[in-house]
């Protein structure tokens, strides 16, 4: 347990660790679990670890499961009170990294927060879950699972919601590749994924990167996802894309917003068969 202004940091090699790190100040905790700060060689390997940070003041908080290899039945875990901080859970990134039945929560409770949940990154991520809970104004959250070139995220489940208004970044990618602008420009597959963003609030995408649920784009396919934003309050934005891109496919699945109150603005854009689409504006 650490007070004030600290510094905590965990390394953990091998299997079945558990670390726990609960601060009350100005500070900064990291957790790394089956990897050596970003430079494991040969790759890394972390399965069934176990990594919970608890913050209360102004904080920044990290965890590296599986960095430059695979994170396997791992569980993450970061809950924060306080303002202006920062909190990210990465788990099977990087040089084709590979997440596997992994869950990592964050929980951020008030305003001016930035989180961040990256499962497979530049790699693959399977039946894994993540959610994000953020309370608040200003926030940003964003949730990736099996992104980049040739990445995949298979039977994933991803649900970010907030509560509050002004919340300029919310987003979650499955499948999809980041680094390119435009559709066509990379690779991604996204299959069997639910994404789902609940918003209790206004102006919510009005700046920023919006409000928005990408499966399987930028040169990538999207087979029976799932894709649900829903948001309560005035001047929102929202956006669904699924397997959009130069000749690439988006079947069986099925896109759904809703929106309650006065000038929102909704968007979803599908490629190929058997889709459904749904937009209600209340």
């Amino acid at each position: 347990m650490a007070f004030a202004q600290n510094s905590a940091e965990t390394e953990q090699i091998g299997d079945k660790n558990e670390a726990m790190v609960t601060q009350v100040g100005s500070n900064t905790a990291t957790v790394y679990q089956g990897t050596q700060k970003y430079a494991s060689n040969p790759a890394a390997v972390a399965e069934d670890n176990k990594a919970t940070i608890t913050q209360d003041g102004s904080f920044g908080a990290f965890v590296i499961q599986g960095d430059a290899g695979t994170a396997l039945n791992s569980t993450s875990s970061i809950s924060q009170s306080g303002t202006d901080g920062y909190a990210a859970v990465l788990q099977g990134v990087y040089n084709g990294g590979t997440a596997a039945s992994t869950n990592a929560s964050v929980v951020q409770e008030e305003s001016g927060n930035t989180a961040q949940i990256r499962q497979g990154l530049a790699g693959s991520t399977e039946g894994g879950s993540a959610s994000m809970t953020q309370s608040g104004s200003g926030n940003t959250g964003i949730i990736y699972q099996g992104v980049q070139a040739q990445s995949s995220s298979l039977d994933n489940t991803a649900t970010l919601t907030q509560s509050g208004n002004n919340n300029s970044s919310t987003t979650i990618l499955q499948g999809s590749m980041l680094s390119l602008a435009g559709p066509g420009s990379g690779a991604g597959i996204a299959e069997n994924n639910t994404g789902t963003i609940i918003q209790n609030g206004s102006s919510n995408g009005t700046n920023g990167d919006g409000v928005r649920i990408n499966q399987g784009i930028n040169g990538g396919s999207a087979f029976n996802n799932t894709g649900y934003i829903l948001q309560d309050g005035d001047l929102n934005n929202a956006i669904i894309n699924q397997g959009v891109g130069n000749d690439m496919l988006s079947e069986n699945s099925d896109a759904s917003i809703y929106q309650y109150s006065d000038n929102n603005v909704a968007s979803v854009d599908q490629i190929g068969i058997n889709n459904s689409a749904t937009i209600t504006q209340n």
